[in-house]
């Protein structure tokens, strides 16, 4: 009581003495919030300007690199085919201007600052413009981009000038022009009217020396400076005209009357050349009514809400004393809440959960009944966070959550225990019936479309499930035991629900027996590799051969993949058993290669997780020099699942690979979600047609379409095709008739250990000609 006594105190005195502050201030108070406005306006126009500058410098800096860096257009450049150069870059042109109408200048420039073609002016080339384009000397000189504000034959224009590169020699320069009436525009959004610029005449000679059309793009303004015209005959900007003389060249601003109305005329921001030389300057109007009135307004409004905010204390002292202590109270409330929610669902937590699972274990040993407990987890909910951002991911969480709210009984008691997982206490089900009735009922509505932001997204569950009394009586293995029920669900194909049995216990301590026996195979080097053929269809000509690992256990005998890879990515010992991998294969290919042999390019299939560590490209180079391997005997195939979990990582990566001369192929391809906008941006050379689509050629309409479209989709893309899992002549005879360019198969060969391999390449590499 006392505190809150102190605070109502503490404000009166405050208030009061604000009172006689604004009493004493009020003269003042109308100038210096002028002062204020006018450099605060000129603070933002400041910085307004240097963003778009920045922004310009980085988007048209973006078109230029991805331009220069195109090898068809260097090509054409560095060969002097100005017909060629002008039919890769015309549609280039046309739709950067149909972008931007303000995009002024395409222009390629010989190493000896003659003009080789402008796009604005197919037409003009030839001339030289050393003496007029500085810009252009110094990136030939230098070889090295520019970027900045130049005065040249055809106006104002910000540049971003790059060198050109072919065959590791340099070409010439590269340059993209925006008109200095795109920062006009840019500007005239963010104020009452449309700004001028003023240009210097000794600036502006470049454009009299040179330009015809120079009364359609200046306009004089005084003996020292002229106008660029943005629109010649728009009203905007004829009204900022009509308040602007020949003071605002020696003065920052004035104001100015006319129609009764008074205005701020002020100069802003001087523009300089790449060279830091002065060009020329904005000016702006703004009408000041509106400022002086608010500033009339505020200043009595405050006088006025002092006095009574005064009075309105002394006799709200005794109300604000009770709401103190309810608000305290409030506080304590929503503090527990805080403790026992999710943030972002408002369902119970894990403490919450925790402690309602131990009264319903206590109410049931009570009253002898029994109740169920629901892991629900969603599935491939991260791939949602990896493509659409955490953000989103948040609110599909809210969807669910609200559904799972709406399709559980009032009784049941729903809760996150974080991330995607979900739990449900289900009490006073009598029958199991009722319990799959349930779990029936909470998959379907998950199930369900969720529209969010124009983007329909489809969620499905994976649910496990323990029974107290049944499955156990203590509340941390009824939670364990429903999760493991759960992960037996995700195996049986996702989208549905299991009931935990004590098999699953086993297979957990498989799970665990296996991963312990991997890292030793890994340390005893149990592991082996065997080579299956890669053919080219058309020929029979051994092209390469793909590494497979196996498993000799020393008890179990022969293990295939598919028994421990899966646990290999989900333990991460993927990334040692893939170096592994590779190391045996590179040295016997380098071996084949020494001894005259022809084994083609080696194949290796790698997880990302390998291709994200950050030590990867360094340990790819130290193997190439230790096993004496060519990069350009490699090709690196990831499987199209992979690369879409996170392909903006993927991309980059790749890319980095493919620079080293490696061929990359995208295995499994059909079997993901892949977007095509990402796939051409991948720098892949091959596509690799799944088994599964294999299967049921040449009879199987579905699988004869996919096949199809896949290798037409592949050669559009100018990427080879390989089909693998081919094992019967009318298999390879479709594919053959198609055009895809290599089979893969126990039609050719099973995969064999080395020896067998060197055998098979001793016969030479047409040893399947006749097949």
């Amino acid at each position: 009581m006392q505190h809150g006594k102190k605070i109502i105190f503490t404000i009166l005195a405050v208030q009061t003495f604000s009172f006689l502050i604004l009493m004493y201030l009020g003269h003042y108070q109308y100038i210096t919030v002028l002062d204020m406005t006018v450099s605060k306006k000129e603070r933002d126009t400041a910085q307004l300007i240097n963003s778009i500058f920045e922004n310009i410098k980085d988007e048209y800096g973006k078109y230029a690199r991805e331009i220069v860096s195109n090898p068809n257009i260097a090509e054409a450049f560095a060969k002097k085919d100005r017909k060629e150069l002008l039919r890769l870059t015309m549609p280039i042109y046309k739709e950067l201007k149909g972008y931007n109408e303000f995009l002024s200048i395409m222009h390629f420039h010989t190493v000896d600052n003659h003009s080789f073609l402008r796009l604005q002016k197919p037409n003009s080339f030839g001339d030289y413009l050393g003496d007029i384009r500085p810009i252009i000397v110094k990136t030939n000189l230098s070889k090295e981009a520019s970027s900045g504000l130049e005065v040249g034959k055809h106006g104002v224009s910000y540049r971003v000038v790059f060198p050109v590169f072919y065959d590791g020699k340099y070409a010439g320069a590269f340059e993209l022009g925006l008109d200095i009436k795109y920062l006009i525009s840019k500007l005239a959004v963010s104020n009452e009217y449309v700004p001028l610029f003023l240009i210097d005449k000794k600036a502006a000679e470049p454009i009299f020396m040179y330009s015809q059309g120079v009364d359609d793009y200046l306009a004089k303004f005084s003996d020292e400076y002229l106008i660029v015209k943005y629109k010649s005959s728009a009203k905007d900007e004829e009204n900022v005209l009509d308040v602007i003389d020949e003071r605002i060249v020696n003065e920052d601003n004035y104001f100015v009357k006319q129609n009764k109305k008074e205005y701020l005329v002020f100069k802003s921001f001087v523009l300089e050349d790449y060279n830091e030389k002065p060009v020329g300057y904005f000016v702006f109007k703004n009408e000041m009514d509106y400022y002086k009135n608010t500033i009339l307004f505020i200043r009595w409004f405050s006088i006025i809400t002092s006095v009574l905010i005064i009075i309105a204390i002394a006799l709200l002292v005794n109300v604000l004393i009770r709401k103190y202590t309810k608000k305290i109270n409030e506080q304590k409330e929503i503090l527990d809440f805080q403790a026992h929610h999710d943030a972002l669902t408002g369902l119970p937590n894990r403490i919450l959960f925790n402690d309602r699972l131990g009264q319903a274990i206590i109410k049931a040993e009570r009253q002898k009944t029994e109740f169920a407990l629901f892991f629900i987890d969603l599935d491939r909910f991260k791939q949602i966070n990896d493509s659409l951002g955490h953000i989103f991911g948040d609110k599909v969480l809210k969807v669910i959550a609200k559904r799972l709210l709406g399709v559980v009984r009032r009784e049941d008691s729903l809760s996150r225990l974080g991330g995607d997982e979900f739990t449900l206490l289900a009490e006073d089900l009598k029958q199991e019936i009722d319990i799959s009735a349930l779990a029936k009922k909470i998959i379907a509505v998950l199930a369900e479309p969720i529209l969010i932001e124009d983007n329909t997204l489809y969620v499905t569950t994976s649910i496990g499930i323990s029974i107290f009394p049944k499955d156990n009586t203590n509340a941390d293995n009824l939670l364990k035991y429903a999760d493991a029920a759960m992960y037996r669900a995700k195996e049986e194909g996702r989208n549905n629900f299991q009931y935990y049995s004590a098999e699953m216990t086993e297979l957990a301590l498989k799970r665990v027996v296996m991963e312990a026996n991997l890292r030793k195979a890994l340390k005893n080097e149990e592991f082996f590799v065997y080579y299956q053929p890669q053919v080219q269809s058309r020929t029979g000509k051994i092209v390469g051969m793909e590494a497979l690992v196996r498993w000799r256990h020393p008890t179990e005998g022969l293990i295939y993949p598919n028994s421990f890879i899966q646990l290999a990515q989900d333990t991460g010992l993927i990334v040692a058993i893939d170096r592994f991998v590779m190391k045996i294969a590179m040295k016997q290919v380098s071996k084949w290669y020494a001894q005259g042999l022809n084994p083609g390019v080696l194949a290796l299939n790698l997880a990302m997780k390998q291709l994200a560590k950050e030590d990867f490209i360094d340990t790819l180079n130290a193997m190439f020099e230790e096993c004496k391997f060519q990069p350009q005997w490699l090709e690196l195939e990831v499987t199209e699942g992979e690369i879409m979990k996170n392909p903006q990582n993927a991309i980059e990566v790749l890319r980095k690979i493919s620079d080293m001369g490696i061929e990359l192929a995208v295995d499994d391809f059909g079997t993901g979600y892949s977007s095509l906008s990402y796939l051409k941006r991948l720098p892949i050379d091959k596509l690799k047609i799944d088994k599964s689509f294999v299967d049921g050629l040449p009879d199987n309409e579905e699988d004869v379409s996919i096949a199809r479209a896949i290798v037409a989709l592949a050669h559009s893309l100018k990427l080879s095709v390989i089909a693998e899992g081919v094992e019967n002549a009318e298999q390879k005879e479709f594919l053959a008739q198609n055009e895809c360019d290599f089979i893969q198969g126990y039609y050719y060969s099973k995969p064999m250990p080395s020896n067998e391999m060197q055998e098979l390449l001793k016969n030479g590499s047409n040893c399947f000609l006749n097949k």
